[in-house]
This record gives structure tokens, sequence and C-alpha cells, in this order.
């Protein structure tokens, strides 16, 4: 009987012993998992805030001056708003725009993507490229495609610093700045001369009693959308659109008509040209 007793106290001392070798392994992994996170928070944290809009898309507006021109560019993941200040755990949700169409949210963890230089954001990798300044930043989206081992890179360029009221702020913003925002002598077709200011964040002063002007950016599907399109005071009582065309220096406004059956936008008479003042 006492060596029953023995032999018994023997099997719970070992297994008391694996117990709390499993337990002191559980809490290593734990605590590597949490300064690993701490560590790529301190990493992306300063640099991954703002909004960020991809560079491919908005090169290509402003290198042919027209959203329309590029809107071939406008697919997948166009838009990221991510909100550092919003850090819960090892995540933030951050707010996503498809196609300069539709928006969703994603989470953002602050955790090892496939390599040691990227996390996780949804089922991509998000990494980043400083080229000379912190200033000088790219987001890179990398996409891995397992069933043909393949990988696509989309590039970001950041538009705001802070966290911005819509989605698509950010966009709305480098359009803004790379088309038409600037100082102008307008004639309108009567000859009637004025200065207009557009502001890169969407205002007007000068143009009839306008406040607000947006540029549209979502072409890539629907009737009406094969022009490139200016609306002032949008979603107002007043709100009024018209086709532009920029060349040069010269922004030229136009009357915007419908085809018979209203899947075409036609320009129509030129209601005002406005030279940029040096």
């Amino acid at each position: 009987m006492k060596n029953i007793l023995f032999i018994a106290a023997i099997i719970a001392v070992l297994v008391s012993c694996k117990s709390n070798t499993k337990t002191k392994s559980t809490d290593t992994a734990t605590n590597t998992a949490e300064i690993e996170t701490r560590n790529l928070i301190k990493k992306f944290k300063p640099i991954i805030g703002g909004s960020w809009v991809k560079s491919d898309y908005i090169d290509k507006v402003i290198k042919y001056q027209s959203p329309l021109a590029a809107a071939d560019m406008a697919t997948g993941l166009t838009v990221l708003v991510i909100d550092t200040q919003s850090v819960k755990g090892d995540s933030i949700i951050t707010a996503a725009g498809w196609g300069n169409h539709e928006g969703s949210n994603l989470v953002l963890k602050f955790t090892p993507g496939k390599t040691k230089r990227t996390i996780k954001l949804g089922n991509f990798d998000l990494g980043y490229y400083i080229r000379f300044r912190s200033d000088d930043t790219t987001l890179v989206l990398y996409d891995y495609n397992p069933g043909n081992n393949t990988t696509t890179t989309t590039r970001y360029v950041k538009a705001l610093n802070k966290k911005t009221k819509n989605l698509d702020d950010g966009i709305d913003y480098l359009i803004n700045k790379g088309l038409i925002a600037g100082k102008y002598t307008s004639t309108d077709s009567s000859g009637a001369r004025s200065n207009v200011t557009f502001t890169d964040r969407g205002g007007v002063t000068g143009l009839l009693n306008f406040l607000t002007y947006s540029i549209q950016n979502d072409l890539n599907n629907g009737p009406m959308k094969n022009l490139d399109e200016i609306a002032f005071d949008l979603y107002s009582p007043q709100q009024v659109s018209y086709t532009f065309k920029i060349n040069k220096d010269t922004l030229k406004l136009y009357d915007t008509n419908a085809n018979a059956d209203s899947t075409l936008a036609l320009i129509g008479k030129l209601k005002y040209t406005l030279v940029r003042r040096k």
C-alpha cells in the first residue's frame, strides 16, 4: 500500500511539472507576441497614418489632366484611410475605397505579414518605402495569390495626414490640386470677366455665387460618364454640372446634354473660359 501511494505521488509530481512547463511555454509565446506587436506599432504607427491614394491612378489623372483618361487605373483598392489614433490591442479598423465607387472596412493588424517588413491588412500585406524623408513615403500593398504563386504590388501616395471626414477626401484633394486649384481670369459666354479662385479642398469664389466644386472621379460604370465632369454646389438646389477640358493653363467649362436614350453625355455650348493667372 505504501508503495502504491509513493508511486502515485511521483506521478502527480511529474504531471504537475509537465503542466507547469506547458504554462511557462504558453506564457513565453504570449509575451513574445505582445513584444512583437509593440515593436511593430512603434515602427509603423508614425508612418502609415492618413489618407492614401493609389499612385498609378493619380499620376495618370494629372498627366492627362483628366479623371476619365485614368478610369482604367481606378481598379481594386484605390483609397485607404488609416487612423493611427484608433489602435485597439493589435488592430485598427481601416476605411477602404474600391474602384472609386464602393467603401468598406479592413482590419489592419500589427502582426507580421509574410515578411518581416510587412504587417497584415485584411487578406493583404502592407509595407512602406521611404525615398528620402519621412514625408516622402510610399505605402506598398502586396496581394499574394497562392493559386499561381504570384504577387501583385500596388503603391499608394499620401494625400492628407489626418483622419478625414469622408473616404474620398484624399483623392478629391489630389485631383483638385493636380488639375485646377489656383487663380484664374474667367470670361463667360457673354464676354463678362471675373477673377475666380479654386482651392485644393474644393472651395470656389468668383464664379457666379458658387461656393464649392467637385470633380467627378467615379467613371467606371453607368450611363452619362463618358466626359469629364465638374459639379458646383453638389447636392444643393443650385447644383450645376459642366463638362470640363484643360489645355495647359486654360480651363474650359461646357454645358452638358444627353443623347436620345440618355446613355451618353454630349458637349454643349461653351460657358466659361478660365485662364490661369501667373
